[in-house]
């Protein structure tokens, strides 16, 4: 899937992969802990590159359906644009590992 943020380059958006609910639950986890170690993880065991990979882990909600930029909170998509500034949001439902 590719997905653009019109706040972000690169213009042309990122081809991210289907990430299954454990990389997702294990992701958010360490964006907590240190982006850094979110980014190596994604390097290391999806063989993504450096510029995807920090893409990646800039986008991940730290809040499920509120916006990383402007705080909007009705987000209500996995992959999704904030209506009010247009940031684009990894806004994964994660909840002990499990999709909810």
């Amino acid at each position: 899937m590719i997905v653009k943020c019109k706040n972000c380059l690169p213009k042309e958006g990122i081809d991210i992969p289907d990430f299954s609910i454990s990389e997702k639950s294990k992701l958010m986890a360490l964006k907590v802990q240190s982006p850094l170690n979110s980014i190596k993880y994604i390097i290391d065991n999806l063989k993504i590159n450096h510029r995807d990979a920090k893409y990646i882990v800039t986008h991940i909600n730290e809040i499920y359906g509120q916006c990383n930029r402007c705080k909007f909170d009705s987000l209500d998509e996995e992959h999704i644009n904030c209506p009010k500034c247009g940031a684009l949001n990894f806004n994964w439902k994660i909840d002990n590992g499990t999709e909810i």
